[in-house]
C-alpha cells in the first residue's frame, strides 16, 4: 500500500480524544461494572434491560456465549453406510478472539520506490531433493614435452652416424620424419568419465536455506600407444617367434653371425626377416643422464602413455535471504565449506628389443645408438611384403636405391663380462592424493517461475591442500649401451643378478600442505514437464517433481599434477633415477547433468 501522509495527525487526534476511555481486548471482563467501558458492537442489549447498544457501563454478567467459547468437538460417529464424525462442528465466533487464519510468518518492508510490500506463509520449511547423473570431462595434461626438457632429439643424436650408413639425402628427409621423436602430452586423448551427484536442503519462509552436495566422478582413464601411429604394424603370425626371441637368453650370436639359428624350423633369414617388420620406430624418452645434451631412449617394441583422473566432493552450503527480491529474479548470498578429493595417476611403459641395427655386416663394425628404419612413408617401397622396414632402406620416391638393402641386428656386450644387452622394459609410475578442504563464499541468482526456472551458483573459496606424491618405475635409462669405460656412451642400465634381480628400480614419495584458490560455476534450468507427458504425469513420485539439466565447471590452482612432478633423469650406473619435483597448475573439471529435482 501507499503511505498517507495525512492519516497519521488524523489517527493521531481519534486516540487522544478517546485517551480516559477502558475498552477490552482479549479475555473475559470482570464482572465488577465498570465505568466507562466500551461494548463490543456484537453485545445485544436486548437481553439486559436497562441497558442500551455501546453503553458506557456494565450492570451485570454477560448473558452466555458472549465471549466465544473453545471450538467443540464433532458430533458422534454416524450410522454405517454414513461417512464417519460427519456431525456438525460447534460454530466459531470471530469476535473478539484471534483470527483463526493468523499467518505463521509476516514480513513488512519499503522498497525503493517508497511503497510497502507485505509477504506472509504458512507453509514453513520447503525441502528440496535431487539426483542427477554426471557426464565430466576432466582437465588433459596439456601439450609439455614427456620427458626431460632441453634434451637432443634421438635423431640429434645418431645424425653422424645415420648419414654415413645412408646418404646426405636420406638424412636430411628423415629429419622431417618421424625418427624415434620425442612426444607431448596433448597426444592423449579426452579424459571422460561418468558420475552422479546429489543436493538435499530446505527454503525457510523468509527464502533463507541450507543446502546439502555430494557428487562422485568415476575413475577416468585414457591411454596412448605410438604403435597406433606406426606405419607398419606388428604381425600376429610372428608373435610365437618373438615370444622366444624376446626371452632369455638373448636371441643374439656376439660372434658376428647376427642372430641365432637354434629355434627349430626356423631359419636366421627368417628371423631376420621377422625382425624387420616386427621392430617398430615408435617413440623416444629424453632423459638427463648428466651429460651436457642428456639422452633420448628409443622404443622399438612397445611405447605407451596412460592417464588416470578421479575426483568426488561435498558441500554444506547456508543461502541468505534475497539481497535482489524482483518478481522472477532473486539473488541470495551464499556461505559454507567443502572437501574435494582429486586423485590422478600416470603411467609409462616403454618395451626395447636392445638391439642395434644397420648395414653393418659384423658385430665389431655395427654403429653405435643406432637402429636404422625406413622413411615412415607407410609404403612398401622394395615390395619385399614388409612397410618401412627396421634396419633397411627402401628405394626411394626416384626408384634409385639408397643406402642398405640387407639388415643386421646385434646386441652391445660388456667388454668385461661379455654379457649382451638384452629385451627390456622401462616402467615409471606416478601418483598424486589431493584433499582440499576450506570455507567458500558467492551467490546464487534465480531466474524464472514455477514452471520454468534457471538458477545457478558462483562460489569461490581458499582450501587447505593436502598432497601425497608417490613416484616408482624401473629401468629409466638408455640400455643400448653395454661399456661402462666408454666416455661418449656410458652403460647406463645395472646387470639384474640373482641377488639383485631388479637393481635399477626406485621409489620416491612426499607430502606438502598448502593452500589452494578454488572456483566454481553452475547454472541449471528447471522444467516443470512430467505433467505434459502422458504416463509420466499419473505417478504419484513425479506430482512435485522437475526436470532438471545444468553444467557444473570447478577449478582448483596449485594442484600437483603427476605427469608434470616428474624430473626426469635416468642413469642407474652413476645414481641418476627420476624422482619428485613438484609441480603445480590449475585443475579443472567440467560436468554435465540430467536429473530430477523434487520439492517436499
Amino acid at each position: 500500500m501507499r503511505l498517507l501522509h495525512w492519516l497519521a495527525p488524523v489517527l493521531s487526534i481519534v486516540l487522544i480524544s478517546f485517551a480516559f476511555s477502558t475498552v477490552n481486548a482479549q479475555g473475559y471482563p470482570s464482572s465488577i461494572p465498570q465505568r466507562g467501558m466500551i461494548q463490543p458492537v456484537s453485545f445485544d442489549s436486548f437481553h439486559l434491560p436497562g441497558l442500551t447498544q455501546n453503553a458506557q457501563s456494565l450492570a451485570g454478567a454477560p448473558p452466555p456465549n458472549f465471549f466465544q467459547a473453545a471450538t467443540g468437538g464433532y458430533g458422534p460417529p454416524s450410522a454405517p453406510g454414513f461417512p464417519m464424525n460427519a456431525g456438525p462442528q460447534a460454530p466459531v465466533n470471530a469476535f473478539p478472539q484471534m483470527t483463526p487464519f493468523e499467518k505463521m510468518f509476516q514480513q513488512h518492508r519499503v522498497d525503493d520506490n517508497g511503497l510497502w510490500s507485505y509477504k506472509d506463509s504458512n507453509h514453513g520449511k520447503k525441502y528440496f531433493f535431487s539426483t542427477e547423473a554426471l557426464f565430466a570431462k576432466f582437465r588433459s595434461p596439456g601439450s609439455a614435452k614427456f620427458g626431460n626438457d632441453g634434451t637432443i632429439s634421438y635423431f640429434g643424436m645418431v645424425q653422424d652416424e645415420l648419414e654415413d650408413a645412408t646418404d646426405d639425402e636420406f638424412t636430411t628427409t628423415a629429419q622431417s620424419l618421424n625418427f624415434f621423436d620425442h612426444v607431448t602430452y596433448d597426444v592423449i586423448p579426452n579424459l571422460f568419465s561418468p558420475g552422479t551427484r546429489l543436493r538435499w536442503g530446505w527454503n525457510n519462509d523468509d527464502e533463507s536455506g541450507f543446502e546439502f552436495t555430494g557428487w562422485w566422478l568415476a575413475s577416468a582413464d585414457s591411454e596412448w600407444s605410438a604403435i597406433t601411429n606406426s606405419t607398419h604394424k606388428p604381425n600376429p603370425n610372428n608373435q610365437a617367434i618373438m615370444d622366444i626371441l624376446l626371452s632369455p637368453p638373448n636371441f643374439i650370436d656376439p660372434t658376428g653371425r647376427g642372430v641365432v639359428t637354434t629355434i627349430p624350423g626356423v631359419t636366421a633369414a627368417d628371423i631376420n626377416s621377422i625382425l624387420q617388420n616386427e621392430l617398430m620406430n615408435l617413440a623416444s624418452l629424453p632423459l638427463d643422464d648428466g651429460t651436457v645434451n642428456g639422452v633420448s631412449v628409443p622404443y622399438d617394441l612397445d611405447f605407451r602413455i596412460k592417464v588416470v583422473s578421479q575426483a568426488w566432493g561435498t558441500n554444506a552450503t547456508w543461502m541468505s535471504t534475497p539481497m535482489i527480491d524482483k518478481k522472477n529474479l532473486k539473488v541470495r548470498g551464499l556461505a559454507g565449506v567443502r572437501y574435494m578429493k582429486v586423485k590422478e595417476g600416470f603411467g609409462f611403459v616403454g618395451r626395447d628389443s636392445g638391439l642395434l641395427y644397420s648395414d653393418a655386416t659384423t658385430f665389431t663394425s655395427i654403429r653405435p645408438d643406432l637402429k636404422l628404419f625406413s622413411h615412415p612413408t607407410g609404403s612398401d617401397e622394395n615390395s619385399d611384403g614388409i612397410i618401412d622396414n627396421a634396419g633397411v632402406v627402401e628405394d626411394d620416391d626416384a626408384g634409385g636405391t639408397t643406402g642398405t638393402a640387407t639388415a643386421f641386428f646385434a646386441a652391445p656386450l660388456d667388454p668385461a663380462t661379455d654379457i649382451p644387452v638384452t629385451p627390456y622394459t622401462t616402467v615409471v609410475d606416478s601418483r598424486v592424493d589431493t584433499d582440499l578442504a576450506g570455507p567458500e563464499i558467492g551467490f546464487q541468482f534465480d531466474l524464472g517461475g514455477d514452471k520454468l526456472k534457471i538458477w545457478g551458483q558462483t562460489k569461490f573459496g581458499i582450501m587447505a591442500n593436502r598432497e601425497k606424491i608417490n613416484l616408482s618405475g624401473d629401468n629409466v635409462g638408455i640400455g643400448i649401451r653395454a661399456n661402462p669405460d666408454d666416455t661418449n656412451r656410458p652403460k647406463a642400465l645395472i646387470d639384474a643378478t640373482a641377488t639383485d634381480p631388479t637393481p635399477n628400480a626406485f621409489t620416491d614419495a612426499s607430502t606438502h600442505t598448502h593452500v589452494s584458490p578454488i572456483f566454481e560455476q553452475s547454472i541449471f534450468a528447471e522444467m516443470a514437464i512430467f505433467e505434459h507427458v502422458p504416463v509420466l504425469k499419473r505417478m504419484k513420485i513425479l506430482e512435485e517433481a522437475k526436470f532438471k539439466v545444468g553444467y557444473t565447471y570447478i577449478a582448483a590452482g596449485e594442484i600437483a599434477r603427476p605427469f608434470d612432478s616428474i624430473r626426469w633423469q635416468g642413469m642407474p650406473t652413476r645414481g641418476l633415477f627420476p624422482s619428485i619435483e613438484v609441480k603445480r597448475e590449475k585443475w579443472n573439471v567440467g560436468t554435465w547433468s540430467v536429473g530430477i529435482d523434487w520439492l517436499y
